[in-house]
Parts: structure tokens; C-alpha cells; sequence
């Protein structure tokens, strides 16, 4: 009968035991949880206090002019406006395919004349209402879209305009590059479609 008296007060003893290191171990998991937080909100305040200081001493700058702005204005004149410049197509291996005086800088195929996003409206209830989403074009005034193929406004010996498609990767050059093998440049023997050169009157 001692023997199984002794053997239920282990029992409970480690039953016991077993709780208080639970309790104990929740207690310290409760207290990392703070401690954490207590961590996090110092670290947070810490960095807003470092933005407000730097803020007042290093501000963001203000320009009248900015050249990189003027840059992109540039850009977007030559796509709108044109300018004679000389193409090179090269393969991914950098072998040149072949070259060309341009009027006007290449323009990438996907480039569209509509809007490429479709618009979808959404209705709730009486109170209506609704959202869409539309793409939105270029100053130029087309959609943009991303392709490796582009097409070319090249001129022949007469200055006449004959078009080229290609999927190879194309530079531009605003100005005119001497030197370029003869042999590779783009030619046609009849151009079959007209482009238009000049800006349409109002």
C-alpha cells in the first residue's frame, strides 16, 4: 500500500512540475512578445526622428531647370518632330546586319494609336459608382508597349523614304556616321509605300 501511495504522490509531483515549467515558458514567450514590440517601436521612432532631422538638414532640393527634364524633352521632339539621324542593326553576337540614313528616329513595333488596356467599369447598388483602368499615351501621342522589332524610316540616294521592319536590336544616331560599310547598307530597288513627310495643315 506504500508502495502505491508513493507512486501517485510522484505522479502528481511531476504533473506539477510539468505545468509550472508550461506556465513559466508561456510567461517568457508573453515577455519576448513585448519585448519585441517595445523593440520594434523604438526602432521606428528612432528612424522618424533621424527622417525629421535630415529632413531639415539635408532638404530635398528644389531646381528651375533641370537638364535631365530638358533631355527627355529633347527626346520626345525628335520622336514628334523628326530629325535625319543613321540606324545600325546588329545581331546579339554585335555582327552588323545593316544600316541606313534615317529620317526621323525608329519607332518600336508595339507602339499603338489606340489604347491597349481595356476599361472595365463596376456597379454597386443605386449608389453607383465604378472603377477603370486605362493606359495612358505617350506626349507623342501613342500607347507604348514593350518589343525587341522596330521600324525604320530609311532614305535612299534621293532622300526618298522607304520603310524597314526588323526584330534585331537597332541604334540610333541623331546625326549622320561616315565609315559604315557600303555593302551593308539597306536598299530597295522600288518603294511601294509613301510616307508622309510633312507636318498635315490644320
Amino acid at each position: 500500500m506504500q508502495i502505491n501511495i508513493s507512486k501517485r504522490v510522484l505522479a502528481i509531483a511531476g504533473m506539477l512540475l510539468a505545468c509550472a515549467t508550461l506556465v513559466g515558458a508561456c510567461s517568457l514567450d508573453e515577455g519576448n512578445k513585448d519585448s519585441g514590440k517595445d523593440n520594434d517601436k523604438r526602432e521606428a521612432e528612432a528612424t522618424k526622428t533621424g527622417m525629421n532631422r535630415m529632413s531639415q538638414s539635408q532638404p530635398v532640393p528644389v531646381f528651375d531647370y533641370s537638364e535631365e527634364r530638358q533631355t527627355l524633352i529633347d527626346a520626345e521632339t525628335i520622336r514628334a518632330k523628326g530629325t535625319h539621324g543613321t540606324a545600325v542593326v546588329t545581331a546579339i553576337s554585335g555582327e552588323l546586319l545593316w544600316w541606313c540614313p534615317t529620317a526621323g528616329a525608329p519607332v518600336p513595333s508595339t507602339y499603338q494609336l489606340t489604347d491597349p488596356l481595356e476599361t472595365e467599369w463596376n456597379s454597386w447598388g443605386q449608389g453607383g459608382g465604378g472603377s477603370a483602368v486605362t493606359g495612358r499615351p505617350e506626349a507623342t501621342g501613342v500607347y507604348t508597349g514593350d518589343s525587341a522589332a522596330t521600324w525604320v524610316k530609311c532614305l535612299d540616294n534621293n532622300g526618298s523614304v522607304f520603310g524597314m521592319y526588323d526584330e534585331a536590336n537597332v541604334r540610333w544616331v541623331g546625326g549622320v556616321v561616315e565609315n559604315l560599310p557600303a555593302d551593308k547598307r539597306a536598299r530597295v530597288d522600288e518603294i511601294t509605300f509613301k510616307f508622309t513627310e510633312e507636318e498635315k495643315a490644320k
